[in-house]
């Protein structure tokens, strides 16, 4: 589930004294509220709770209406279906929009530099694209200048300007990405207008503020627009009272269908080396010995058997710290709220679009920027003849509240909540009849809404609302999502143990090269008869390893977006399918990259500041593995220093300080 995350983003600074005595006292205070009210008591047992296997009956998006038709893919049901195999290079847990784009960067690349081979399997525990992705708003829309000032207080300006860089890159990417896979119509990828609507004259002001901070030092200027309350109530159709409005271009899709269709396509082209294993939850992992020479791989158990892997890569969001225990309290679940809404706005009396499905809100109706909601609209079908394989989009209003509507305002429940098949009451009933609190022309509010007897109004209201659904977003408590390799001591095991890797080199489609690092000598032959033995491993070991090598055993993750999953999660995803791969200094690759004179672990490189790198390579680049340590975030990468150091206290502290 994505939903704009505008002030609860606490981005923490470096641990320093007074940063860690402001965290005792909000300890302690959390301790004594704790012994006086049971709600805070019950919200800190959820946070550092598992929170469990994604629950089997969720709620129905209006996303999924109708099913992809790999909804279901793997699941045992389907005819010819083998089950989960004994053995993969690689298992993604997890089928939304961070493991499909690693699935996809890691098998394009592979087949692009003549190494097919590496075989990948995907777990999910529900049908494809059943959690946040299949469940959000819809937006592309990155959090900016509001977020700017506090990210280079944090991490100074290179670095602020780095983050803000790969989330405005989100765009384009996603554009680029449905273009070449056939889907910007089904998918509805889109560019829009996006506009954040202020009901404060306060914080419009600001906002203005943040906004020329931010243009100034992101060379941004041109590519916004402030409207004041009269020029925004006109233009834009909202309620006199409107403070003002900050607009820029972002983007919308249908984040469902663009899934599934890319992960549709991969089924089909690499048939042979990649598998989406549908209602196959895992349960556990664990390091087992293999072989005899002391070799080991992980190994995931599931309901359908056990997969032995020396790759896993958790892409599971709000649910990460299910199989991560040292993770609870690192990144927690909280449960939102999401409504399709049959609302004609603009659209003319015939029902023809004129800005319809071309624009996108975040609207702020209090004094604080963590108080919102947020909306976009379904684009309206303007082609003649059958519907096809979808249904017609009708121009309907994709509106969803903000999460920290909730805390803010008291309400604890949805924190640290993985229940997607229910949802909250009165976020239902505030829902149903949010629109006419910043829309003028809504029926049953706004123009002539006194003119309309009470049950008309009511009734207006009540069949409104087309569908609503809940999902789960994944908090990080320090506000950055977390990405890269698993340290051992976060991961809660140790990385199994391999033999020393085999030659490298290119092979084609029909062969593999093959690491000895342990499975039954009966799996190694049935893989070996699969894909070739031009290549064979030594005798007795037989594991085949990703051709050319990858990198060093271990677990992986991308996680912890913090309701902004569209404007972070594709690119994370990108970045970890390159380190699986060894372009990040571990893997055989790396040399290519040293050849650039290329420092990929830091965020500057070949002496140049993060800033200015990513001026000169724009929003709109490859953003290619041998780039890989100018364009990824460096503070984004999961560390032991970083996860001592997010505590909880730096969520309450984001919300207290408004």
């Amino acid at each position: 589930m994505s939903t704009p995350d505008r002030g609860i983003n606490p981005t923490p600074a470096p641990p320093s004294l007074i940063h860690r005595l402001r965290n005792l006292l909000l300890r302690a205070l959390l301790r004594a509220l704790c012994l006086f009210s049971p709600r805070i008591d019950g919200l800190l047992q959820r946070v550092y709770a598992s929170p469990g296997l994604p629950v089997l009956n969720p709620s129905e998006s209006y996303w999924q209406v109708p099913r992809a038709p790999i909804a279901g893919h793997g699941s045992g049901k389907e005819k010819g279906d083998t089950g989960v195999p004994d053995y993969a290079d690689v298992v993604v847990i997890g089928s939304g929009i961070t493991g499909t784009a690693f699935v996809r960067t890691l098998l394009d690349w592979e087949r692009d530099n003549g190494r097919l081979g590496t075989k990948v399997v995907m777990l999910e525990a529900r049908e494809a694209c059943s959690g946040a992705t299949g469940r959000n708003g819809g937006h592309i829309t990155p959090i900016l200048y509001a977020q700017y000032p506090p990210l280079v207080t944090t991490y100074g300006r290179d670095v602020a300007t780095q983050i803000m860089r790969f989330r405005l890159a989100h765009v384009p990417t996603l554009l680029k990405v449905a273009r070449e896979e056939g889907l910007v119509t089904d998918a509805q990828v889109r560019e829009v207008e996006t506009w954040d609507v202020y009901l404060d004259q306060g914080l419009f002001g600001e906002a203005k503020q943040w906004l020329e901070t931010y243009e100034g030092e992101m060379g941004e200027q041109g590519k916004w627009r402030v409207m004041q309350g009269n020029e925004a109530v006109e233009e834009l159709g909202l309620k006199e009272g409107t403070a003002g409005c900050v607009g820029t271009i972002a983007g919308a899709a249908h984040p469902y269908r663009l899934v599934t269709g890319i992960l549709e396509r991969l089924l089909r082209e690499y048939s042979s080396t990649f598998q989406l294993c549908t209602h196959t939850p895992c349960t556990s992992v664990s390091v087992v010995s293999v072989g005899k020479g002391g070799e080991e791989l992980y190994e995931l158990s599931t309901p359908r058997g056990r997969i032995r892997t020396p790759h896993v890569v958790h892409a599971t969001n709000g649910w990460a710290a299910h199989l991560l225990p040292a993770m609870r309290g690192k990144i927690v679940p909280a449960r939102g709220v999401m409504s399709a809404q049959n609302v004609k706005l603009g659209m003319d009396a015939e029902g023809e679009g004129t800005w319809a499905g071309t624009r996108s809100f975040v609207l702020l109706p209090e004094s604080v920027p963590h108080t919102y909601d947020y909306l976009t609209q379904q684009p309206v079908w303007k082609g003649k003849g059958g519907e096809g394989r979808w249904p017609r989009p009708a121009g309907e209003m994709m509106l969803g509240e903000g999460l920290a509507n909730g805390p803010a305002k008291g309400n604890f429940e949805e924190m640290g909540n993985s229940n997607d098949a229910v949802w909250d009451e009165a976020a239902e009933e505030y829902l149903r009849g949010a629109l006419g609190r910043y829309f003028a022309d809504v029926d049953g509010e706004g123009k002539g809404e006194e003119n309309k007897k009470e049950g008309e109004r009511e009734k207006d209201v009540e069949g409104r609302v087309k569908s609503l659904w809940s999902g789960v977003l994944g908090i990080s408590v320090d506000g950055q999502p977390w990405v890269g390799r698993i340290p051992e001591k976060v991961a809660g095991r140790r990385a199994p143990r391999e033999r020393a890797a085999v030659p490298r080199g290119s092979v084609g489609t029909d062969s593999a090269e093959k690491v000895a690092v342990g499975l039954e000598s009966e799996a190694a032959s049935e893989m070996e008869s699969e894909l070739g033995s031009e290549n064979a491993a030594d005798e007795g070991t037989g594991v085949v390893r990703g051709p050319g090598g990858l990198a060093r055993p271990g677990e992986w993750m991308a996680a912890g977006y913090t309701g902004e999953g569209m404007v972070h999660a594709w690119l994370s995803g990108k970045a970890l399918a390159y380190m699986v791969l060894g372009l990040d200094g571990e893997g055989p690759e790396a040399e290519k990259a040293d050849d650039r004179d290329m420092e990929m672990n830091g965020p500057q490189c070949a002496g140049e500041t993060a800033e200015s790198a990513m001026v000169e390579t724009g929003y709109d680049e490859d953003w290619n593995a041998e780039d890989l340590g100018r364009w990824f975030p460096q503070v984004f990468r999961v560390s032991e220093q970083r996860w001592a150091s997010a505590q909880i206290e730096e969520l309450f502290a984001g919300f207290l300080s408004g």
